[in-house]
């Protein structure tokens, strides 16, 4: 198994127990955003890390939508509204607007269709 079919699996893994805790909440998002920046202001996490955390949530979210048809957009938009919530570093806090929801709806639009 190559290190990222392992990866994959993992991500897999993560997704069906996190589903069946159902962990999906704005409020845990909220929550998330709010320890990353606290983290990021105390020193304790690093950018890096920041950056660590970030992908884990978007090996997450490809892995719930992996049947969507225009994929290539759908995680250039996916990554460009994370870095809008997220803090960029220490003492910086989260911008404000993420964007339109369009283009993710039309993606999943096209994968349901399939």
């Amino acid at each position: 198994m190559t290190v990222a079919s392992r990866c994959d699996a993992e991500a897999r893994e993560r997704h069906r127990t996190l589903d069946f805790i159902g962990l999906r909440a704005h409020a845990t998002t909220v929550g998330l955003i709010q320890l990353c920046e606290e983290l990021l202001n105390a020193g304790i996490l690093s950018p890096d890390g920041l950056e660590r955390i970030k992908g884990a949530i978007r090996s997450e979210l490809t892995v719930c939508n992996a049947r969507i048809s225009n994929q290539p957009t759908f995680d250039d938009t996916l990554k460009r509204r994370l870095d809008a919530i997220f803090p960029k570093c220490a003492g910086v806090p989260p911008e404000e607007t993420v964007g339109c929801a369009e283009p993710f709806a039309e993606a999943l639009g096209e994968a349901r269709a399939h």
